[in-house]
């Protein structure tokens, strides 16, 4: 059991690391890149993960599941069939997505298959990667899954920040990009393959374990897919709609300041579902409990502290460490809560993944994930096709983000109280009225210093 929790604790330790040197070398890309480059970036990924659109179908979750069984190797020939058989459907899904595309949208051109064939490979390469690192994981052997995925995350970092120190020198940044995940992406397949050998025993599948998958994931299959169109479609929307440099705007809020923060929680968290399930398999609620609570106060301390900083100077930090998005400064007050709500909430929602009650998991996914697509084609586009909208823009993709989440955090609490009696923490209420006073008082002493200096100068 020791050994146990210190592989889990390097593992957070490595993960914190590696996002940590994600983050700087990103900032760097971000401060030197122009905007439409960067929209081009994540455009370009859009595409690509709209393609992958049954990837996963919660066959990952199930796996981890299946780790508490004592005959659990023997599954891994069957996951890994299912998995590769997935992969060959995503990547023809894939390829007749990028041809669509580029003949209905003005926004396309041959510039772009260069970039979308190196990521579709690039894709295919950590897809089969993630089959071995998840198996791996299952068997609680969390240090050596988590080496390669370290080292790589390490190698793009690296890379990234070469290219932005040498910017200049490269006339297709988005090229170079691609080319490096490719390769990076390589390497990790390389590695995991390395790491699994005398652990993923590839053995022939079986019929009746084929139809257990099947039927385990049948509740998350829904779900994973809205998952993916709700994470992708909005760049696709806001791009045509208003062009790459807008997306290149909002990518640095969504996809580098949220991430980034959704990064470190989601590091630490994830590490936690094959424990719950070992506890859920041994119905101790009251260890679930309280890993649940000691998690959800300490994440509501830490992102409560980033709100209330990010609310009092988020355009004075933007205008001193990333000036040319100071304007994004109105989607950063409203986004700061997403991490917030997913940070507290998301090991309520391993809560039924883990005790083996897809169905609700999937459910409450389902109509949050619906919700975001529904609101992202209703805000963000002025129009589509004959049909007009609203065309907020970028304000409309963050509020369809937030609300959503809202209700996540809602739903989430509600059913683990109805389902296992794992009541919300009332620190959580204190937390907030702690934070809306001392966001009040800050607010007025930051309004009097601003008035006294105004005299001062007059």
């Amino acid at each position: 059991i020791n050994m146990m929790k210190e592989q889990f604790i390097i593992s957070i330790i490595s993960q914190v690391v590696a996002s940590l040197g994600f983050f700087f070398a990103f900032y760097l890309l971000f401060l030197e890149l122009d905007k439409n480059s960067m929209g081009i970036w994540a455009l370009v990924n859009s595409i690509i993960n709209l393609g992958f659109l049954f990837i996963n179908v919660g066959l990952n979750v199930i796996h981890y599941q299946y780790s508490s069984k004592e005959n659990s190797s023997e599954y891994f020939g069957t996951f890994f069939t299912i998995k590769i058989l997935l992969l060959l459907l995503n990547i023809l899904v894939a390829i007749i997505l990028i041809i669509i595309v580029s003949f209905i949208s003005n926004i396309w051109s041959n510039k772009y298959s260069i970039l979308l064939l190196f990521l579709l490979f690039s894709k295919i390469f950590f897809n089969i990667g993630d089959i071995f690192y998840v198996n791996i994981k299952s068997n609680l052997k969390v240090f050596r899954a988590e080496i390669p995925l370290f080292l790589i995350t390490i190698g793009k970092s690296l890379s990234i920040f070469l290219l932005a120190i040498n910017l200049s020198i490269f006339s297709n940044p988005v090229l170079y990009l691609c080319v490096s995940l490719f390769l990076f992406n390589l390497l990790y397949l390389i590695l995991i393959l390395f790491f699994s050998k005398n652990i993923s025993k590839i053995n022939k599948p079986r019929k009746d374990l084929t139809l257990l998958y099947l039927k385990d994931v049948k509740p998350l299959f829904i779900f994973s897919i809205t998952l993916v169109i709700a994470t992708n479609l909005g760049n696709v929307i806001l791009a045509y709609s208003f062009g790459e440099s807008e997306l290149g705007s909002f990518s640095f809020i969504n996809d580098y300041i949220i991430l980034s923060l959704l990064l470190i929680s989601s590091s630490i968290i994830s590490v936690y579902l094959t424990i719950l399930s070992k506890l859920y398999k041994e119905k101790d609620l009251e260890s679930v409990k309280k890993i649940t609570y000691i998690l959800e106060k300490y994440f509501s301390v830490v992102f409560m502290g980033i709100i209330i900083v990010v609310l009092l100077n988020g355009r004075l930090i933007l205008s001193i460490f990333m000036k040319k998005y100071v304007e994004t400064a109105p989607l950063l007050y409203i986004m700061i809560f997403i991490p917030y709500l997913i940070s507290i909430t998301r090991l309520y929602s391993y809560h039924f993944v883990a005790a083996k009650n897809q169905n609700i998991n999937a459910n409450i996914n389902i109509v949050v994930q619906i919700l975001i697509i529904i609101l992202m084609i209703v805000l963000i586009p002025s129009r589509i096709g004959i049909f007009r909208f609203l065309g907020l823009g970028k304000m409309g993709y963050a509020i369809s983000l937030i609300i959503p989440w809202i209700l996540w955090f809602i739903l989430n609490r509600y059913y683990s109280y109805k389902k296992y009696n794992i009541k919300p923490q009332k620190n959580i209420i204190f937390h907030f009225i702690f934070a809306f006073i001392s966001l009040v008082i800050m607010f007025a002493i930051k309004i009097l210093i601003i008035e006294e200096l105004f005299k001062n100068q007059f």
